[in-house]
């Protein structure tokens, strides 16, 4: 009898012990950057499929390309963002690498970017910064989208209502109202490329209406959004989630439009902003991005070299070669056009690579 009581007193400790839970302390700090691997497919796994102690396996997933995620320090934001997003308010902003177009006419979002505020008992998203028509627009969300409630325990439940709005300079005005949901439904083992982790499994379902107005019609209207789906795998010490998923409804169906997980530099695949290309060695810019009939882009060579200009798609294949020759120092401006190189909607990378360095820039086509 009392070897049967051990045995359960142990096997109930070993249960409860692999129930993790998630503080601020393993979320990111200003300063801090990680590796992500970003693919666009699950294999054959159902995203769905959860429970308690449940094994969730993503191994064989494969990346189309890797890059940084970096959480920048309020005392590094340019201007205009350092006016409104401070040490006082402002935790840490990072880009925001899923958002590529607003639905408004004749605007181009060159540019996204979040900031968070990080306590002892919220993770909140407090406004955001869109680079629109290369033109810098920061703004406060007028109530917070709150990710993550502290701790985050299995079988917890919470939402919040969230909403901003951005008047764009002789455009007219954007907005947003939303809705989100987090359920943690899962707790147990998830196995990534990278490694296998004691995870808890957070559904985030969102709901949102943009609101849109153009001056020169002189009214606006409201649109729904798709359903929005997250699911985040969160590990201790980890500061992003392990794995995340997002997907949305599509006539009943959910549809993963991206997953990315925490990895390490895997040679080979295409990187953005990882090693040398944190610092451009070409110092190009590539507007409008994204573009919908040509965009250019425009680059410094700093002595005579030899350059080859490509695009590729998301898994590394060369579909153009724009340029391959000998040129002197100089700027140098290039135009696209996505008829001549037969690109459909979509995201591409231009290269940009010499003997001696490589640059990765991320186009995306909106046709």
């Amino acid at each position: 009898m009392k070897n049967k009581l051990l045995f359960l007193t142990i096997f109930f400790t070993s249960i409860l012990s692999a129930q993790i839970s998630i503080t601020s302390a393993d979320m990111p700090n200003a300063g801090d950057s990680v590796l992500i691997s970003v693919t666009t497919t699950i294999d054959t796994n159902d995203v769905t499929l959860t429970g308690a102690n449940y094994t969730w396996d993503y191994s064989t997933l494969v990346p189309n390309f890797q890059r940084f995620e970096k959480f920048d320090s309020p005392t590094t934001f340019p201007f205009p963002f350092n006016l409104l997003f401070n040490p006082l308010n402002t935790s840490y902003g990072n880009e925001n690498n899923i958002l590529t177009t607003l639905p408004l006419p004749g605007v181009s979002l060159d540019m996204a970017y979040d900031f968070l505020k990080e306590s002892s008992t919220k993770f909140r998203q407090i406004g955001a910064g869109y680079t629109i028509n290369g033109i810098p627009l920061p703004f406060l969300y007028s109530s917070d989208d709150v990710i993550y409630n502290f701790p985050v325990d299995y079988l917890d439940t919470d939402s919040c209502n969230y909403k901003f709005g951005l008047p764009i300079p002789s455009i007219g005005y954007y907005g947003q109202t939303g809705h989100r949901v987090n359920v943690v439904d899962g707790w147990g083992t998830v196995k990534t490329p990278y490694g296998t982790f004691n995870a808890l499994r957070l559904k985030s379902t969102i709901s949102a209406i943009d609101t849109i107005a153009l001056d020169a019609l002189g009214f606006g209207t409201n649109i729904p959004r798709p359903m929005r789906y997250e699911y985040k795998w969160l590990a201790t010490a980890k500061q992003i989630p392990v794995l995340k998923v997002d997907a949305n409804l599509v006539a009943g169906n959910i549809v993963v439009t991206n997953v990315e997980y925490l990895d390490s530099i895997i040679p080979g695949v295409p990187s953005l902003g990882i090693a040398d290309y944190m610092n451009d060695h070409f110092n190009a810019i590539v507007y409008p991005n994204p573009f919908i009939d040509q965009t250019t882009i425009q680059y410094t060579l700093l002595e005579k070299t030899q350059l080859k200009i490509s695009i590729t798609d998301i898994v590394g294949k060369t579909l153009a070669v724009v340029a391959d020759e000998s040129q002197n120092k100089g700027t140098y401006q290039k135009n696209l056009n996505i008829d001549e190189l037969n690109l459909s909607q979509g995201v591409y990378f231009i290269i940009l690579q010499s003997n001696a360095a490589k640059s990765i820039h991320r186009i995306v086509v909106a046709k």
